[in-house]
């Protein structure tokens, strides 16, 4: 397919995927886009983000409008936002993960009691960098302010400015091999980690979400390099749009960025391993696994293109680690926990777009051009291959799990930063 084909394929994808309603108990009208809605039929937090990145890569800046207003029409009034929103239908995916939700909200629309990574303020200013519609920001700038102060009131544990997550499927990235440390699992995935990993849901839930208990009990607290990183690069976005609606709190906002963004280099960056670590709350232990999270925190201002050329060079370019047929293998191959084939335990071997899409934008910003296009390449590639697939075989580029899934739709906005 050529780059249009990809576009137009994207494109209908997504319109299929859209679901509209109203609802009752919430008294709106909502609009999301399903990611698979066989697999994912959901409004999810990042995922919405993801697929606000992609309408406005093709003009569909109405609809990109109407899901980020969606996303915070369950918002509470302390600022939180759930990572999923169950709008019309109750149940969750998996019998489990009624452990991700309110006992007292579950038999009507809710909202999940996680958090996913916080690309909202992105979310918002890639609409408003199409549209110029300033109104859209006086109305959602305070909703986003609420948010974000909500997460460092809220996650900021160890009260250093870095956020902590308390269960597995706070990354938004399930099973992701760094996080087996925390639950007493090691070595290639099983129904072993399966449990222990709703084990985690399961306290939680019994501690009602309640923050204070968790931290106290501390079982699974984890600084995720990841989620720091977007975290860092939304707060001085939303500096930026508080800025272009004269909020004098922006100041506010980047000041914080920036001591997030320096807490990551001081406490995530090991120098002799040239990577950037998830670390344990509390005693700020780096666990040693090679995933790809190792290289976001190129994408922040701090970190040097001398600093970003090792990291390509260590670790991207190593046939060893990531350098696949297809990359980037969502855990080095040269770890004990790799599985290049599909499974139920995700983020562990097979490569996704949203991986490739976000050191697109690490190696762009910082001048690796070539590097870049050979990603960019990779996932047309695979594409082309296995079409929209939720994750691929690095070696064969075989496509598997859900179908006509919209998060590799991603990779018309990479297209389009050139």
């Amino acid at each position: 397919m050529t780059d249009q084909d990809i576009r137009d394929e994207v494109k209908k994808q997504l319109l299929s995927n859209v679901v509209r309603g109203y609802s009752k108990h919430f008294k709106t009208e909502y609009c999301t886009l399903q990611p698979s809605p066989d697999t994912y039929p959901f409004q999810y937090f990042w995922d919405s983000c993801f697929h606000i990145f992609i309408l406005t890569a093709v003009g569909e800046h109405s609809l990109a409008t109407s899901i980020i207003r969606s996303l915070f029409s369950m918002q509470k009034d302390n600022g939180f936002v759930g990572h999923i929103l169950f709008w019309d239908r109750l149940r969750p995916a998996k019998l489990t993960d009624i452990f991700q939700n309110h006992l007292s909200e579950s038999f009507r629309p809710h909202m999940s009691a996680l958090i996913q990574p916080p690309l909202a303020a992105q979310a918002l200013e890639r609409i408003y960098y199409h549209t110029k519609d300033k109104k859209l920001l006086e109305e959602m700038v305070p909703k986003l302010k609420k948010y974000y102060d909500w997460l460092g009131h809220n996650r900021d544990l160890d009260g250093d400015g870095l956020l902590s997550i308390v269960t597995m499927f706070e990354t938004g990235m399930d099973w992701k091999p760094t996080m087996d440390s925390l639950v007493g699992h090691s070595g290639k995935s099983s129904r072993s980690l399966f449990w222990r990993g709703v084990s985690v849901d399961f306290r939680n839930f019994r501690l009602g979400y309640d923050i204070k208990k968790i931290h106290k009990a501390n079982k699974f607290l984890l600084k995720e390099v990841a989620f720091n990183t977007i975290y860092a690069q939304n707060l001085a976005v939303l500096s930026e749009l508080c800025t272009q609606i004269d909020d004098k709190q922006a100041s506010k906002y980047k000041r914080l960025s920036d001591k997030v963004s320096t807490l990551i280099m001081s406490k995530m960056y090991d120098s002799e391993a040239v990577a950037f670590w998830d670390i344990k709350a509390g005693s700020n232990e780096p666990i040693k696994v090679l995933t790809p999270t190792i290289f976001f925190p190129m994408v922040l201002p701090i970190v040097s293109k001398q600093m970003a050329q090792e990291l390509i060079k260590r670790h991207l370019n190593n046939k060893q680690e990531f350098a696949t047929n297809y990359p980037i293998p969502s855990v080095a191959i040269n770890e004990a926990s790799f599985n290049q084939f599909e499974s139920e335990f995700l983020w562990r071997g097979p490569t996704w777009v949203l991986y490739n899409w976000f050191v697109y934008q690490c190696l762009f910003c910082k001048g690796f051009k070539k590097e870049a296009k050979a990603l960019s390449g990779s996932i047309r590639a695979l594409i082309n291959k296995s079409g929209l697939r939720e994750y691929y075989n690095p070696f064969t580029g075989e496509g598997y799990g859900a179908k006509h899934f919209t998060w590799s739709g991603v990779v018309v906005d990479m297209l389009n930063l050139k």
